[in-house]
């Protein structure tokens, strides 16, 4: 069921939905709740879901006026958002994950901050935690070493990514984009990138974007440690999403013009590519020999990194990690990390 046509639409935003049944009644009840206008759509993508989300999204669609629920095979959080994308025809385009949740007053501050600050395309959120382990807490902010609201605007892209980075969390979920620019840059999710497929994007749209506002209250409550999220499943399958990152960075690098990145804004997106890739690294120093050897087999077709970024550099211990695992090979260095940190 469609909202009421006779408000336009402000705001699209994307909700790709995949086996979320226990989450995605109070995510969509946080959105449909808004107090305000409703000068807004709600785009459920069900991702070939195989618990009752899919039929809870028909039902919310049913019942709900401004919710609109799409069903596609399943192909990952990239291609749903790709898909929400596809179907969006609001304004502004905002991203909430399934399992999170919007602030009870969010859609009215967003409103009012437009309005106050017109003419950016891109708005930069704060976000609240809410630790899905602990079910008695209540949203709180996270520890950031750095939050300037305001506008910010950088001719170098490299201070433009600094700045992004430093102000928290690279997911989408934090921004509020207006869509005739998200088109006209071309910028789309990779499906390929299977896990932390955020930060593709967030540097991919940098590239046509010199000027942020960020803004001084949460968008989004981020629902952290919940079992079964893509952050903490299945380690193995970080490597694969880092390593379709890498390879689309590549291609884009060796076409006409590489994409129009100069050879100092290339560096800047393998340095972020790498210290996505050294964290990563170093989880799988684990004690299973099973996860070891999968993770092992990823980070040996990554080489390339070895060299870049800086979160294996400073800290003792990460250069030391760097070390085992360039001179030793991933295999025997994950080993003898795991051996030594247990």
């Amino acid at each position: 069921m469609r909202r009421n046509e006779a408000t336009p639409i402000r705001f699209s935003v994307i909700v790709p939905v995949y086996n979320v049944q226990n989450y995605l009644c109070a995510c969509v009840k946080s959105v449909v709740e808004q107090p305000g206008p409703k000068d807004w759509e709600c785009i459920l993508v069900d991702d070939g879901s195989t618990d009752q989300s899919g039929q809870m999204c028909d039902a919310f669609a049913e019942t709900c006026p401004g919710v609109i629920t799409l069903h596609r095979e399943n192909g990952g959080l990239a291609a749903a958002r790709n898909t929400g994308l596809a179907a969006a025809t609001g304004e502004w385009i905002l991203f909430l994950d399934s399992d999170d949740l919007w602030p009870a007053d969010m859609l009215s501050r967003l409103r009012a901050a437009l309005d106050d600050a017109p003419g950016y395309d891109w708005y930069v959120g704060r976000y609240l935690e809410l630790d899905a382990a602990a079910p008695k807490s209540e949203p709180a902010p996270p520890s950031l070493p750095v939050f300037t609201p305001g506008p910010y605007e950088s001719p170098d892209y490299a201070r433009r990514v600094q700045k992004l980075y430093e102000n928290g969390n690279w997911s989408v979920w934090r921004f509020c984009i207006r869509r005739a620019f998200l088109e006209q840059s071309g910028v789309q999710f990779w499906p390929k990138v299977v896990w932390a497929e955020d930060y593709p994007f967030d540097l991919l749209l940098l590239h046509h974007c010199t000027r942020l506002y960020f803004l001084d209250f949460p968008i989004t409550i981020y629902r952290v440690n919940r079992a079964g999220s893509l952050l903490n499943s299945n380690l193995p399958k970080h490597f694969v999403g880092i390593l379709a990152a890498r390879k689309g960075f590549r291609k884009l690098f060796a076409g006409p013009g590489a994409g129009g990145f100069t050879p100092e804004e290339q560096a800047e997106v393998w340095r972020r590519v790498a210290n996505v890739f050294w964290p990563q690294a170093r989880a799988a120093a684990v004690k299973d020999k099973g996860v070891r050897r999968a993770c092992a087999a990823g980070i040996a077709r990554c080489r390339d990194l070895y060299n870049k970024g800086e979160q294996a550099s400073g800290r003792t211990d990460w250069v030391l990690f760097r070390w085992m695992i360039t001179l030793l090979g991933p295999r025997a260095g994950l080993w003898l990390a795991a051996h030594l940190k247990h």
